[in-house]
């Protein structure tokens, strides 16, 4: 699937200048799991104390999932019951985490080249990696890739990013029916 890449002599390090800086950003959000679709609104908040706070309500606040990416761990504040199931929470801690870099270990990585895109490639979870493409010139990030050795099991594409935060971005689950669609509010 990635046969084409080529070595390049980039530092995987450079991909660290590309971190989103989520302080406050808050995303009109369309989430389709397995054909049921839920609506609301991502806010995506950095604390003080350096972790980051994820949380998807609908419009009038009733709460889907609250959770933190601490320096350290991982913890669920709270969760619906409909969603509260481990491969489910498995799922978004790795999709929302691979958004945020979340414990991206920069000095693992290596940098192929394929035409005008750069791919940081990074170990993922069981056997996956992790793909950051950037545009060899501009330098964004365009998209994120988890993949296996025969696969893609998800697709992100980011849109128009200010200081790194995406405008716009659309998660694409490639083995069963799951994708969530993000839109900024400006505020």
């Amino acid at each position: 699937m990635y046969e084409e890449l080529r070595s390049s002599p980039e530092s995987p390090k450079t991909l660290a200048a590309l971190k989103p800086e989520f302080t406050n950003a808050l995303y009109r959000t369309q989430v389709d799991i397995m054909g049921k679709p839920l609506s609301g609104l991502l806010l995506i908040k950095a604390l003080p104390d350096g972790s980051t706070r994820v949380v998807f309500t609908n419009e009038i606040g009733v709460k889907f999932f609250d959770f933190s990416f601490g320096q350290q761990k991982f913890e669920v504040i709270s969760c619906i019951d409909q969603l509260n199931k481990k491969a489910v929470i498995n799922q978004l801690r790795q999709d929302i985490g691979a958004i945020l870099m979340y414990q991206l270990d920069f000095t693992r990585g290596q940098v192929y080249q394929l035409q005008d895109e750069l791919y940081y490639q990074f170990p993922g979870e069981k056997s996956t990696r992790l793909y950051y493409v950037t545009d060899a010139k501009q330098r964004v990030i365009k998209r994120i890739e988890n993949t296996t050795d025969k696969k893609k099991k998800l697709v992100v594409e980011l849109f128009n990013p200010i200081r790194n935060v995406a405008d716009s971005i659309f998660l694409d689950h490639k083995l069963y029916k799951f994708s969530i669609s993000l839109k900024k509010i400006k505020q």
